[in-house]
Parts: C-alpha cells; sequence; structure tokens
C-alpha cells in the first residue's frame, strides 16, 4: 500500500531536473574521482612522510618539482643519446610496422592496394590540416589587412 499523504511523499521530494544526462553524470563522477585521489594523497603523504592535511599541499609541491627536474634530466639524456640504429633494424621496424597496421585495420586491408601508403597519408593529412587551417587563416588576415592599408592609401585616409 502506497501512503498518498505525510512526511514520505513522493510530492515532498523535488524532481530530478530532465536535463541531467551524460555530460552532468560525467562531471558529477570526475568531481567525486577527483575528490578520492585527493583523500588518497593526503593518506600517503601522512602515512609516508608523517605531515598533516595543511602541509599535504606544499609537500606535493615539493615533490613535482623534484620530479619534474629528475623527468627533464632523464628526457635530455634519452633526447642526446646516439642512436645506432643498423639496416636491418630499420627493415625489421618497418615490418612490424606494416604488419601492426594490417592487424589493427583487419584482414580486407591486406586486399586493399597500397594500403600503407593510403593510410601514411591519411595520417600525415590528419597532422598537417590544423596547422593548414591556422596558416590559411593567417595569410587571409594578412591579405586583408594589406587591402585596409592600399584602400586607405588611395583615399587618403
Amino acid at each position: 500500500m502506497v501512503a498518498t499523504s505525510g512526511p514520505d511523499t513522493l510530492a515532498d521530494h523535488p524532481a530530478l531536473p530532465q536535463t541531467f544526462g551524460t555530460g552532468r553524470l560525467f562531471l558529477a563522477d570526475s568531481r567525486l574521482a577527483f575528490a578520492f585521489m585527493h583523500h588518497i594523497r593526503y593518506l600517503a603523504l601522512r602515512r609516508v612522510f608523517g605531515v598533516s592535511r595543511e602541509q599535504a599541499n606544499v609537500l606535493t609541491f615539493v615533490l613535482l618539482a623534484g620530479g619534474a627536474e629528475a623527468a627533464y634530466l632523464g628526457a635530455r639524456t634519452a633526447v642526446r643519446a646516439p642512436l645506432r640504429v643498423t639496416g636491418a633494424d630499420a627493415a625489421m621496424g618497418g615490418a612490424v610496422l606494416r604488419e601492426s597496421m594490417f592487424g589493427l585495420a583487419g584482414p580486407a586491408s591486406r586486399e586493399a592496394p597500397m594500403f600503407g601508403t593510403l593510410l601514411a597519408l591519411g595520417l600525415l593529412g590528419g597532422l598537417a590540416a590544423p596547422r593548414m587551417r591556422r596558416a590559411m587563416g593567417t595569410a587571409r588576415a594578412t591579405e586583408q589587412r594589406l587591402r585596409r592599408a592600399r584602400i586607405r592609401q588611395y583615399t587618403g585616409e
């Protein structure tokens, strides 16, 4: 039997908004995950270093700064290291790349003529398209600026 009056009726509770969709659910879940990660960070810092909740942010900054310096030094060493790649190594890498490409694209990709070339052009186009759009926008703005300057020169403004 459902009660229709009293303090615990459905009319006493506000209705959930109908616009609560995937976006709001993601935000709610991400906030919960963020709060949980902060709590775990506080617990770990208290257990390892014995710091209070107020000191945890300063210690986190110090640890991140030290880690950033170590990461920078490691990356600099890795970039400056000489590569000793032989022709056989390059051929083996090319074969592995080709087979992994076919494995990701499926069995029908082996029958497509020049599939590797098509995929490489698609990847290069995807990387180059934003830069080309930006360059075209800059060229268009420069052309409009020069046109306005030329018009001002002839109109005497």
